[in-house]
């Protein structure tokens, strides 16, 4: 019953409710509420029904357990603010989706045996830039041209995309995480964010996944940024795009390239500083430009985000070969019955 008591506990912290918070909800002291979460007190049904009741959620997703997975979160970016409860509540959530997922993989018996990543050693900052044209030919990708669909280029090689709940803006601070968990590599991600920070997020975790960096002089950080910039916006096509040599870059241009690469573009000016096509004093001009119209924080033009499908894909498939029942599906994706029906527009073949 120690799952409940976890459950209740982050349940509320996503509820953004304190101890007393609780209490006051419920009408019982705050130690009591601790108690329950702590799992030194065990609720009956009627208990359950109750704070289910008044966190606003079912009474299953209390009730709710996990097999959840060991996991290192060596690759796991945040900023400093990011820390003590809210930092424990995330990891737990990631760990709990993660569970999901790999139940389901598993109930699909979908085949694992060739999730292992390539790797690409790294022994100065230029072999970052090679990687990512390695990994273009590796997955035959157009060393010319953009990724359309960068999320499901990357599921179809066996690489799983998670996208965590934003819930009240607590877990702002969270970057992305990547890791190999079962021997199966997944990405670990915000949603609802702009579709250029999405993509590049993924790709910069992508990198920790592919890069094999032998040089402890390396900052792996920056050598998994200029992997993502280069698999994103590769060198042959920003040349072709912009040229060898500019003096100046009109504003359409930049916001042209975002448009067809689904890139930012201050991750343009970027790219284009760190080949040579633009001098250091232009790029600073650009981006000191660019920080007196805000766009620094909010970019105009921002590129919807991609969607995965694969994990509500798969769910659907299990409970219409009836593997898991409709309501085990709705948990899976934390859906209504009515929701879920809408979906398979109330038919099926």
């Amino acid at each position: 019953m120690m799952e409940v008591g976890k459950n209740l506990k982050r349940v509320r912290l996503l509820k953004n409710l304190s101890l007393r918070d609780a209490g006051l909800l419920l009408n019982m002291s705050a130690p009591a509420i601790s108690k329950y979460e702590k799992g030194e007190i065990q609720p009956d049904s009627q208990k359950l029904i109750k704070f289910a009741n008044a966190y606003g959620v079912k009474v299953i997703e209390l009730l709710k357990s996990y097999d959840i997975p060991e996991m290192k979160f060596s690759a796991f970016r945040k900023r400093q603010r990011l820390k003590g409860e809210n930092l424990e509540l995330l990891k737990e959530i990631i760990q709990n989706k993660v569970a999901d997922y790999l139940e389901v993989i598993e109930l699909n018996e979908v085949k694992t045996i060739d999730n292992k990543i390539k790797k690409y050693m790294c022994s100065n900052e230029n072999d970052a830039e090679l990687a990512a044209e390695e990994f273009r030919k590796n997955y035959k990708l157009s060393i010319n041209q953009p990724i359309p669909d960068l999320i499901n280029t990357l599921e179809n090689i066996g690489i799983l995309i998670i996208e965590i709940d934003n819930t009240n803006g607590r877990f702002s601070d969270f970057d992305g995480l990547s890791e190999v968990v079962k021997g199966i590599p997944l990405i670990v991600l915000l949603n609802n964010i702009d579709g250029e920070r999405q993509r590049f997020t993924i790709a910069h975790e992508l990198g920790h996944l592919v890069l094999n960096i032998k040089n402890s002089d390396l900052n792996e950080e920056k050598m998994c940024n200029k992997f993502a910039s280069s698999l994103l916006m590769p060198k042959g096509a920003v040349i072709n795009e912009f040229g060898i040599s500019r003096n100046n870059i009109s504003f359409y241009e930049l916001r042209a390239f975002k448009n067809e690469y689904k890139v930012s573009m201050a991750a343009t000016i970027y790219r284009l500083k760190e080949l040579n096509i633009i001098s250091e004093y232009l790029f600073k001009k650009i981006t000191i430009s660019f920080s007196s119209k805000g766009y620094k924080t909010h970019e105009p033009y921002p590129i919807e985000p991609e969607k995965s499908y694969q994990f509500k894909r798969l769910v659907h498939k299990l409970e219409v070969d009836n593997i898991i029942s409709l309501n085990k599906a709705c948990e899976l994706l934390g859906m209504t019955i009515n929701d879920y029906n809408n979906e398979d527009n109330n038919y099926r073949y």
